[in-house]
């Protein structure tokens, strides 16, 4: 029966068959009006005469209907506006049927000349007809859809302005009948009030008189998280207690992204764990991004990836005068246009966009794009990040992270650019995989390289942990497995790490690279470290399932080079406190280029011919601290050196 309902009453009473309705009130309105004037004295009326005021009367009024198009309106959408323009409509129909009554028409005068009494009781009733019956046409729809909607239950958090938009929007919503139980506040002066009939009371008083009493077999409950500023910590406390009850929790987009400047019930949508990953947000110092970046010519190295992409939107705001955007992904970069494309279009900027399909590895093709553009700014971002593939392919990892690093960062020193940041990782520190020991290797040659005497450019390194959402994070692969009906895959119980939003860690590299002065390694304040097994229950609650009833928890084991926990200073180092709470310093001592350079080429030499085993026998040798864990390349930590052959 509510498919039935839901299909015709998505058609439109036609607009003629409304004018006749209209027609039909006038008419038994006139006729009211007149035994009204008449005492209800119906020998005062002279037949012959109230057929011609009656007629008089319609046509008029149809006359002002037409004019105003007032029958035009869908009538299940009857709002004030509506009920305006049947106001004008009646009050210029009268004003009319007053001026008729004025004219001299001789011996038919008595045909159109309807008394003023009569004129305005008709007046006041007409109006009444004409706007109650749309009202009440109206609301018998409503109740009749009503009827065929799932009940749903709404508990809205935030008594603010916010909060009554939000509750104003659900209950506008054609899909389900909402019923609005409380509104729940933090601030103790709204507490016990009443807004708009609605109660609004506590967190605990929302669990005990209205949660707990709730029978959630036949109901279904949900919360509304209605909140313009709320601290990061006191989100999660709200949704891990609403979670712990199996209730749905959802939240509101940012008031920039409301269409046309409304609410749609569409938007309102069910809270995810990057909302709840999320920390208060950072305020960069634009005045000093703004001379580094502005009307400079800016390279973005894996500009295709997560980070290089994030960080092409947010330079693009600052004016340069050129980006040129370097990576090897075919795909991916031409993505990466299109959305360019659109936004510059959207934005007027004057930068130019210049994509380049390279391999960073590849000398004489990237010197010449040193040549051709003459960057004043390097951001390095390309690297290859996954941990049990370059544990099978050290050679890679090398190839990539130590020696395309390199050859950016000589190129950056040779064509004199003003700053060259890379962006590094926290398993570079105390590596205990391939991927981390090449990444401090890059660290070590790019901080060296600041101190060579011949070289004018600033080298700036910053190191930060897991990205939220990045390409082969774990939060993609927790929702996959969780569409799929599970097992979520944890590979240790106590397994821990550091995350961060994309825009968060792309204006932390801006504000490093802005405040870089040479030879730093910049350091994120990465907030609480994150226990994997207690992200993968979360996203398991928020998906709307039970941990190990519905959707399983598998512990996979260790993968091959990862380590329980990340550091992001290491045992030899120490930090030292910026002007931004959230970046530090880690305080090392920068290797002689000299020595280091000597190594390197050394190891250059001997990569393409050598076995997996000697080439992480040589990344051992250059990073002391790198210490193979769940690895076959443990073995090689009993030597204390490796030789090149």
């Amino acid at each position: 029966m509510s498919k039935i309902l839901s299909k015709y009453t998505e058609r439109f009473v036609s607009k003629w068959l409304i004018l006749i309705m209209d027609i039909f009130i006038i008419s038994i309105s006139f006729v009211f009006a007149t035994t009204v004037r008449f005492n209800f004295e119906l020998t005062y009326i002279d037949p012959q005469i109230f057929k011609y005021h009656l007629l008089s009367v319609i046509l008029v009024r149809v006359s002002s209907f037409l004019y105003l198009n007032t029958f035009s309106g869908i009538i299940r959408h009857t709002s004030i506006e509506d009920a305006k323009l049947l106001f004008k409509s009646v009050v210029l129909s009268s004003i009319e049927l007053v001026l008729l009554s004025l004219l001299d028409l001789g011996s038919y005068t008595k045909f159109v000349k309807i008394p003023y009494s009569l004129l305005a009781i008709d007046f006041f009733i007409a109006l009444f007809g004409l706007i109650a019956s749309r009202f009440i046409i109206k609301a018998i729809f409503d109740n009749l859809l009503n009827s065929f909607k799932s009940q749903q239950m709404v508990i809205i958090y935030g008594a603010g302005q916010l909060g009554l938009i939000t509750k104003n929007t659900i209950l506008k919503d054609k899909k389900k009948k909402n019923q609005i139980l409380c509104f729940i506040d933090d601030n103790s002066s709204k507490i016990g009030k009443s807004i708009e009939g609605t109660k609004v009371v506590s967190l605990e008083d929302a669990l005990r008189l209205y949660i707990n009493s709730v029978d959630f077999q036949n109901v279904s409950v949900e919360v509304i998280l209605a909140i313009q500023y709320i601290t990061s910590n006191r989100k999660n406390e709200i949704v891990d207690k609403f979670l712990e009850l199996g209730i749905t929790v959802k939240s509101l987009p940012p008031v920039k992204t409301w269409i046309n400047g409304e609410l749609s019930i569409n938007q309102i949508k069910e809270i995810n764990i990057d909302d709840l990953l999320e920390r208060e947000p950072i305020k960069l110092n634009n005045k000093f991004v703004m001379e580094t970046l502005s009307n400079k010519v800016i390279f973005i190295t894996g500009a295709a990836g997560s980070i290089g992409s994030e960080l092409v939107r947010q330079i693009l705001p600052f004016g340069p005068s050129k980006l040129v955007l370097i990576d090897q992904a075919e795909s991916p970069l031409y993505d990466l246009e299109t959305e360019l494309t659109r936004l510059t279009q959207k934005g007027n900027t004057a930068t130019d966009l210049v994509l380049e399909t390279r391999n960073i590895c590849n000398k004489v093709q990237m010197e010449k794009l040193f040549i051709k553009h003459s960057p004043n700014v390097v951001f390095h971002a390309a690297a290859y990040k996954h941990v049990p593939l370059m544990e099978k392919n050290p050679f890679k990892a090398v190839e990539v992270n130590v020696f395309g690093t390199k050859l950016v960062a000589d190129l950056a020193s040779k064509y004199k650019v003003k700053k060259f940041v890379m962006i590094s990782t926290d398993k570079a520190v105390n590596p205990t995989n391939v991927m981390g020991a090449s990444k401090r290797l890059a660290e070590i040659y790019v901080q060296s390289l600041n101190s060579f005497h011949k070289n004018e450019s600033r080298f700036i390194v910053t190191r930060f942990g897991n990205v939220l959402g990045s390409n082969g994070s774990v939060i993609p692969l927790f929702k996959r497995q969780i569409a799929a009906g599970g097992p979520v895959t944890v590979t240790h119980p106590d397994i821990i790490r550091y995350f961060m939003t994309i825009p968060e860690a792309c204006q932390l590299v801006l504000e490093a690279g802005t405040m870089g002065k040479g030879g730093e390694v910049f350091v994120f304040d990465m907030g609480e470290p994150v226990k994997i097994v207690d992200l993968a229950k979360r996203m398991i609650k928020l998906s709307g399932f039970e941990v190990d009833k519905q959707i399983e928890i598998k512990f996979t084991g260790l993968r091959p080079g990862e380590k329980l926990y990340e550091e992001l200073i290491g045992s030899a180092e120490n930090n030292l406190a910026t002007y931004n709470p959230k970046l530090m310093i880690a305080k090392i001592v920068p290797e002689d280029y000299d020595q280091i350079s000597k190594k390197l080429n050394s190891f250059d030499l001997k990569l393409n011919e050598w076995s997996n085993l000697e080439i992480v026998g040589f990344l051992k040798n250059l990073v002391p601290e790198y210490i193979s864990n769940n690895s076959p390349f443990e073995k090689l930590d009993i030597l204390k050196e490796f030789e090149i052959k």
